[in-house]
């Protein structure tokens, strides 16, 4: 075997064992898709009121009441403002860290104009924990808040809290969603389409194959080397996604969300946003609301994999206010280590990678927050 060879096989076995290493839960994934299917789902009538209202009865927890403590105080509502926190997690059945929120995004209504906000949250932003008297990744506050408050309803309390500190705005309801229920739905909806201008490619993040299903996107890199022993083979994974229109599957459209060790959380957060759209423009396109049989599975989906302190009246009150949404012209809004993303990266005491805001306070990024419909 050459040594040239030799170093290089040793190099990406190296690299290999390194990425397994790597926690599990660094993964995954989106955003307020699900919260657009809630809202027209509950506009269901006929024979699907029961199986709505049975939905409604699995997903809806008691999240608390804010502050935790009278020195704990969160932003002042908005009478013109609805804000809404929708985290993405791997679900309470998996014991690598489950419960850690991969995705944090806030949907900013205001009510008054019809405008609309996606604000991604990076999860590695670097905050004190709720009643707590120490600080830690943001997304860790709801693995705590359901530790310590028993379940879902307190995970979503505790992220509230945490998010709600550091953009400066009041979050009205909070939605916790379970990737299970990302590569159902879009399935149910027979797959969604996207369009990329240049394309897209991770090759680092799957070793052998993916974790979520089968996907047509996936093929394998081979290096051949000949040998006075035989042939040596070594192999990585490709999972790329060509330039131009595309349709994806649940779990190509899974992968896609969650891939960030080729890219970076904050390329992430803008492809799970470009999900959101395809996602919202199929379920409009395909009509669902007519289709009872998609209808039965998108909410056996919600049920399974959903928690919201959303009540079914309160969203009747987002189903009423939905038809003067501007829909097409979403602001977008991604917090980052560009010049213009108000974050910088260092250190924990730990050494864990963290993010911190430029100035060592939110100022600036809850100003943009609160000012995001002026632009």
């Amino acid at each position: 075997m050459s040594e040239e060879f030799k170093t290089e096989e040793e190099e990406i076995r190296k690299e290999f064992i390194e990425r397994k290493k790597r926690p599990r839960w660094r993964r995954f994934v989106f955003g307020f898709w699900i919260l657009f299917l809630i809202i027209i789902l509950v506009g269901v009538g006929g024979a699907l009121i029961y199986k709505t209202g049975f939905t409604f009865s699995q997903i809806n927890v008691d999240s608390g009441m804010l502050p935790l403590a009278e020195n704990e105080a969160t932003p002042a509502p908005d009478a013109d403002r609805i804000n809404i926190l929708v985290l993405g997690l791997r679900g309470e059945g998996d014991p690598d860290g489950g419960l850690l929120t991969d995705s944090m995004m806030v949907l900013s209504i205001k009510k008054s104009t019809g405008q609309a906000a996606l604000i991604s949250i990076p999860r590695d932003l670097y905050v004190a924990m709720p009643g707590e008297k120490y600080k830690e990744k943001i997304n860790f506050a709801y693995a705590l808040g359901f530790e310590k408050r028993g379940g879902a309803g307190g995970g979503l309390l505790y992220s509230k809290i945490a998010v709600s500190r550091s953009i400066g705005l009041n979050l009205t309801y909070g939605i916790a969603i379970d990737h299970a229920a990302f590569r159902e739905i879009v399935d149910i909806l027979g797959g969604i389409d996207i369009y990329l201008e240049k394309p897209f490619i991770e090759d680092q993040q799957w070793i052998s194959g993916g974790d979520a299903g089968l996907s047509q996107f996936f093929s394998i890199k081979t290096k051949t080397a000949s040998t006075s022993e035989g042939m040596i083979e070594t192999q990585k994974w490709i999972f790329e996604i060509p330039a131009g229109a595309t349709r994806l599957d649940g779990s190509s459209a899974l992968y896609f969300a969650r891939a960030r060790f080729s890219s970076s959380d904050f390329d992430r957060a803008r492809r799970q946003q470009l999900i959101f759209q395809a996602i919202k423009n199929k379920a409009l396109t395909l009509g669902i609301l007519g289709n009872p049989v998609k209808l039965f599975q998108i909410l056996d989906s919600l049920g399974r994999n959903v928690r919201t302190d959303l009540t079914a009246g309160d969203t009747q009150g987002l189903l009423a206010i939905y038809p003067n949404l501007n829909t097409k012209n979403i602001i977008h809004r991604t917090f980052d280590t560009t010049p213009e993303g108000l974050l910088y990266e260092t250190r924990a005491e730990n050494g864990a990678y963290i993010l911190l805001p430029v100035g060592d306070n939110f100022d600036k990024i809850k100003e943009v927050c609160r000012d995001i419909f002026l632009q």
